[in-house]
């Protein structure tokens, strides 16, 4: 199976409107559907990202990501399916896509070392 990054990218407000119970139903959504991609033999690993960061360009380091963007970098996802098609079938079930938040997609490069 080929290995892919999901990169999920939120509104910077996401969240920030939701009660307790929300929040908790969206991280027990989030649970269950990893409990079937493992099932399933698609899931490698995830973790949420602080929102905090630092960009470096041009060798200048700055604080980072900015606010002003209109999404940022939540959280990533490595899924193992056979093609790029069957891994956006995989994702379409995402609590984040039927949340309304925007997931990148890559495959992973294999390199021989």
């Amino acid at each position: 199976m080929k290995e892919f990054l999901l990169l999920i990218r939120e509104n910077p407000d996401y969240g920030t409107g939701m009660s307790s119970k929300e929040m908790q139903d969206c991280i027990n959504e989030h649970i269950a559907w990893v409990k079937e991609l493992t099932r399933k033999g698609h899931y490698k690993d995830a973790n949420p990202l602080e929102a905090t960061g630092a960009v470096i360009k041009n060798n200048v380091i700055t604080d980072g990501p900015y606010i002003e963007s209109k999404e940022c970098v939540s959280g990533i996802y490595f899924l193992k399916a056979d093609s790029l098609e069957a891994v956006m079938e995989i994702v379409k079930d995402c609590p984040d896509v039927k949340r309304g938040n925007t997931i990148e997609v890559r495959e992973i490069m294999a390199l021989e070392v």
